[in-house]
């Protein structure tokens, strides 16, 4: 249930920053800092998420009795010998598939929840239109930040080669791809921004 609000908060502490504000960790937990309401719709929002989530997890164990699901939800170990079964990686497919038109409706919706006070399923509606009408400028957003996760992952095996030490791949693998996750989902707000935003400015956080 938390992803929204997850998002949001990124979201608001890139907003403060680009007003030239310092974002203090606070912000962070804005969505439940907006009054009972505000809270209540992003509580609803993350309900639906988490059903929604919860639906694509399900689809996927149809193919594999359920093996990836298990162990993207509660955790275990991977072996060669579950990615190598054909079952495992159609239900990874059925899991990316599945999820991506599940990530479009809520791409916006915290933020139209949240700053416009759209109520939750309405907020998916526009979400998914405004993905729709931004297609081909998506795709450029999405090709690119694949892009730079790919060269990030060149980046980490050149130097881990270059070091004879497998060991570098494997310490800096976590806390870079922190860094880009935090980077990419601190951008969504400049999609949300040139969506949804004209000059007036939003109201406060």
């Amino acid at each position: 249930m938390l992803p929204p609000a997850a998002t949001l908060g990124l979201m608001a502490a890139t907003r403060e920053s680009e007003q030239g504000n310092f974002p203090m960790p606070s912000i962070l937990i804005g969505a439940f800092r907006a009054g009972r309401q505000r809270m209540r719709a992003m509580l609803v929002l993350g309900a639906l998420y988490a059903v929604g989530f919860l639906l694509v997890m399900g689809a996927s164990a149809l193919a594999d009795g359920g093996q990836f699901a298990s162990l993207y939800l509660v955790g275990g170990k991977i072996s060669p010998e579950m990615l190598g079964q054909s079952n495992v990686q159609l239900a990874v497919w059925i899991a990316l598939v599945l999820y991506f038109p599940l990530s479009v409706l809520f791409w916006h919706a915290p933020g139209l929840v949240h700053w416009h006070g759209v109520s939750p399923v309405k907020s998916l509606f526009f979400s998914g239109i405004a993905c729709f009408k931004n297609f081909g400028a998506f795709t450029v957003f999405g090709l690119a930040w694949t892009g730079v996760f790919i060269v990030m992952g060149i980046v980490l095996t050149t130097l881990a080669a270059l070091l004879g030490s497998p060991s570098v791949l494997l310490v800096g693998w976590f806390p870079a791809a922190m860094l880009l996750l935090a980077m990419f989902f601190s951008s969504i707000y400049f999609t949300f921004r040139d969506c949804f935003i004209d000059d007036a400015p939003l109201p406060s956080t």
